[in-house]
């Protein structure tokens, strides 16, 4: 008899947000820049409430709106260590 499959899980959990989540404030303007907007890539590191810690790059106007983005995207999460990304 052949056994069932399980789902497979994500293999980053941590980078997937849910849009239906009340506390999350996504999109432009309030998780990504307008469009059109003149960006820089900043890294920087985001522990959800309930995953890992995870390293993620987003675009964004400033550091601080970087940062912004990203909380707004993993609601109640801590991001620390906001670096611009230089080539």
């Amino acid at each position: 008899m052949l056994s069932e499959s399980k789902k497979k899980q994500p293999a980053w959990p941590g980078l997937s947000w849910n849009d239906d989540d009340p506390a999350a404030s996504i999109g432009p303007g309030q998780s990504r820049p307008l469009p059109g907007v003149r960006t820089k890539m900043y890294r920087m590191v985001v522990k959800p409430i309930n995953g890992p810690k995870i390293v993620v790059q987003l675009p964004a106007e400033s550091k601080k709106r970087a940062q912004v983005y990203a909380e707004n995207r993993w609601p109640g999460s801590t991001v620390s260590s906001v670096s611009l990304v230089t080539q």
